[in-house]
């Protein structure tokens, strides 16, 4: 029987080898369980859509300005009918802005992939941790000893889309209110790393309740006498 065959039947994770977390961040003997990125789904849609429409609008003050250019039904007539400011026509301010449009699109994109692609979550046998940036890094963590509960929210698209946001309760937190609550949004297959913290908690818990306390020492009292009458 093989290792993972194993594991999967004994509901003990199977270690994996670290591809996105540091792994100078792992302690001696601390073995990674899950790691992974948010869901492209989550991060890039709206710059994606953004940038798209914004050279769309760059097309469209192209066709105004150079006839040859197919033009756009409706919006190119409706473009070239705005009126000149000063000496320039409406295909050369309008230009200026779909240009400058589309440079925040851009930035808003390169700032989106760098997000996604610069967050880590990760399970261990000890600890859940999150991992952000790139140049300069966060690293926050939450003991597994101190996970009181794993909850999982999904709209309608997170479920078409298979991800969703996990919010993790800690001890000392309140699961109504942000107070000790650490939300990861974007999770692909939330369910998965549900169960993977879940089971990390076990068998975290039934290793310390098997571990026998040491025995206690006695410290000897010294005897102490009393003067006799003399």
């Amino acid at each position: 029987m093989s290792t993972t065959d194993s594991a999967s039947q004994t509901g003990t994770p199977t270690p994996t080898r670290p591809k996105h977390l540091k792994a100078t961040y792992l302690a001696p003997g601390e073995e990674l369980l899950k790691e992974t990125l948010g869901t492209p789904w989550f991060y890039m849609p709206k710059p994606v859509l953004a940038l798209l429409g914004a050279l769309f609008l760059d097309y469209a003050a192209l066709s105004v300005r150079f006839s040859g250019l197919p033009a756009i039904p409706g919006l190119t007539g409706a473009l070239a009918a705005f009126p000149r400011a000063g000496p320039y026509g409406p295909a050369n301010y309008l230009s200026a802005l779909f240009i400058f449009i589309t440079i925040l699109a851009v930035v808003w994109l390169a700032i989106s992939y760098a997000r996604w692609v610069s967050t880590v979550y990760a399970v261990t046998t000890s600890r859940v941790i999150i991992q952000r940036g790139i140049l300069s890094r966060d690293f926050d963590e939450i003991p597994i000893l101190q996970v009181r509960g794993i909850d999982v929210h999904q709209t309608i698209l997170d479920r078409i889309f298979e991800y969703g946001t996990v919010v993790i309760s800690s001890e000392g937190g309140n699961r109504l209110t942000r107070l000790g609550n650490e939300a990861w949004t974007g999770i692909p297959h939330p369910f998965q790393l549900q169960r993977t913290i879940e089971a990390a908690t076990q068998n975290l818990a039934r290793t310390n309740s098997a571990t026998p306390a040491p025995p206690a020492t006695v410290v000897p009292v010294p005897e102490v006498r009393l003067p006799g009458p003399a």
